[in-house]
């Protein structure tokens, strides 16, 4: 027990000296903005600190893979940082996204094939949105946004030309209601495809991608997609739908109400406080209070965005980082990038010790079902995916993505990981989870694949979000688990150990050298950072009950109970 002490107090110092120096440099979480707030997706890890490792773990022009890109943090970062990239995912979303931030654009081709796409389509959007102004009587005043609790409309926001108001709240006539409902032209195409039945992300039976929107929007999106796809230039075509894709959520039913009642901003004569626009959060929860957004609106709004986005990209990415469409092509280049949609449990395209530094962030279990979620995104675009071969574990009940589809794909994942790494490479894996079960079997699953765990570090979130875990038992940081590929003849197997007393003791320890106490994730980044490496790991769950019974939580942290 007294080695095990000895480590905690060692790893709290370690971590005091890694704080202070992350202050020191600036280099604290950045938040996503730029070419990282194109376009929304999951569980983006902080692309300051995914470069560190890179750095750390890499050379320039050695070659960086990701077979979970996701959003294509790991492969932006590489290209930035002079290293080649190989970015795989399943997700068809993932990897346009991936995409869009290393391909340069003409700016102002871009921005004058978005005014033409305005005057194409703006005036025949907002015929449908057409009210009349509560001041002035006009009958083509546009409403920008539209409140609606159900099936009802509450009220709407109204924007008039003739008498300048930029908006003017008011309720709605039965004429607004049935424009909205029955607009008078309808949708030429939207998708009608069923979202997979799971209670997590409220995808409820019978409920189609359609269903997301109203009538209205549907009509609207349609005539705008439909438009977009005219576009005769490829590469701006490409952004357009990429723009297209990003404002869904924000033009859906999904964007709830947000009323701070009490405060200064007032009420809106119901004695409800004024009503704000939210977000689309996760899922497909469609709250009983919700916007309608004006499509337009949205795509132009979005349209800015990504404008910024792809200016960052042009002075970001080299000019001479060029996509390689095999991997051939890639080996014998000094720079560039392949990025390619398939799965990590089949890295053929990839030859064997050929990879110098991979940096990845698989599914965490159940934490987020990608293309469950990203049902909207891929069947507005008539993108083709692989539901069967995505490692995940789902509430689904269609699906039959259980604990032990998940274990054995992840395991062929990172046998390939290891056949493609160079001898002696380094493999970073970030992690989050509460199960006990899923995190030693994540562990040795990276033992039996060959490789032998060298460091084990937290990595903070660029931001807190509700997709993450917020409970005050929660994990609210990641761990980057980084292993080394080796030939071992013994591969080390991890089994969870140490007595409720030694785990009481060492808790105590830990709390009592905090001043003011600890988050929940504090106390846990430092037992399990401290005991993987020993063969023997603290299970998560009993973490968290022994803290409930010796500590008192109070404004976020826990405080030793008094004796």
């Amino acid at each position: 027990m007294t080695n095990l002490v000895t480590q905690l107090s060692f790893l709290e110092s370690e971590q005091e000296t890694v704080t202070k120096t992350d202050k020191r440099d600036g280099e604290q979480p950045e938040t996503y903005t730029g070419m990282y707030a194109m376009h929304k997706y999951w569980s983006k890890k902080p692309y300051n600190l995914v470069s560190r490792y890179i750095e750390k773990y890499s050379k320039p022009n050695e070659i960086v893979l990701d077979p979970f890109c996701g959003s294509g943090v790991t492969i932006t970062e590489s290209i930035r940082l002079n290293r080649r990239a190989v970015g795989i995912d399943i997700n068809p979303t993932a990897i346009v996204s991936t995409k869009m931030g290393l391909t340069h654009i003409d700016l102002k081709a871009l921005k004058k094939t978005f005014e033409s796409l305005r005057s194409e389509v703006e005036q025949e959007i907002n015929s449908l949105y057409q009210t009349n102004c509560p001041k002035c009587g006009n009958p083509q005043a546009i409403a920008s946004h539209t409140i609606w609790n159900g099936e009802q409309i509450d009220e709407i926001w109204v924007e008039c030309k003739a008498c300048g108001n930029s908006k003017t709240v008011k309720k709605p006539s039965e004429t607004d209601r049935v424009a909205a409902l029955e607009p008078a032209r309808p949708a030429s195409w939207y998708p009608t495809n069923y979202l997979l039945e799971n209670y997590r992300i409220n995808a409820k039976a019978g409920m189609r991608v359609c269903d997301l929107f109203t009538p209205r929007a549907l009509s609207n999106l349609s005539l705008l997609l439909e438009k977009i796809r005219q576009i005769k230039d490829e590469q701006i075509k490409s952004v357009m739908e990429f723009c297209f894709s990003a404002m869904l959520p924000q033009s859906s039913n999904m964007v709830f109400v947000i009323r701070r009642r009490g405060k200064s901003n007032g009420t809106n004569g119901n004695g409800e406080g004024k009503a704000e626009v939210g977000s689309w959060v996760i899922g497909y929860w469609i709250p009983p209070e919700h916007f309608e957004i004006h499509v337009w609106r949205c795509f132009e709004n979005r349209f800015k965005r990504i404008l910024k986005g792809k200016q960052e990209v042009n002075y970001a990415i080299p000019v001479s980082a060029t996509e390689f469409l095999s991997f051939d092509e890639l080996e014998k280049s000094q720079v560039g990038y392949l990025v390619s949609k398939g799965t990590a449990t089949d890295l053929s395209l990839v030859h064997s010790n050929s990879i110098d530094y991979i940096f990845t962030d698989p599914p965490h279990g159940n934490r987020i079902p990608y293309l469950e979620l990203s049902l909207m995104w891929n069947s507005w675009l008539n993108y083709e995916f692989d539901l069967e071969n995505e490692i995940i574990v789902s509430e689904s009940k269609v699906r039959q993505k259980n604990a032990k589809d998940y274990e054995q794909r992840l395991k062929i994942a990172f046998g390939e990981m290891w056949r493609v790494l160079k001898l002696d490479g380094y493999a970073s894996i970030a992690f989050n989870s509460l199960d006990d079960e899923t995190w030693l079997s994540l562990l040795n699953t990276l033992l039996a694949a060959g490789f032998k765990i060298k460091e084990i570090t937290p990595l903070e979130y660029s931001a807190r979000s509700v997709v993450q875990d917020t409970r005050k038992n929660a994990l609210k940081t990641d761990f980057v688990i980084t292993c080394r590929k080796q030939m071992q003849e013994f591969r080390q197997q991890i089994a969870f150990g140490y007595s409720e007393k030694e785990l009481l003791i060492a808790i105590k320890d830990f709390l009592s050298s905090r001043k003011n106490g600890a988050e929940t994730y504090e106390i846990m980044n430092c037992l399990l950072v401290s005991s993987i490496p020993t063969g023997t790991v603290f299970r998560v769950s009993q973490i968290i009950e022994t803290i409930k019974d010796i500590a008192t939580y109070n404004d976020g942290r826990w405080q030793l109970k008094p004796s």
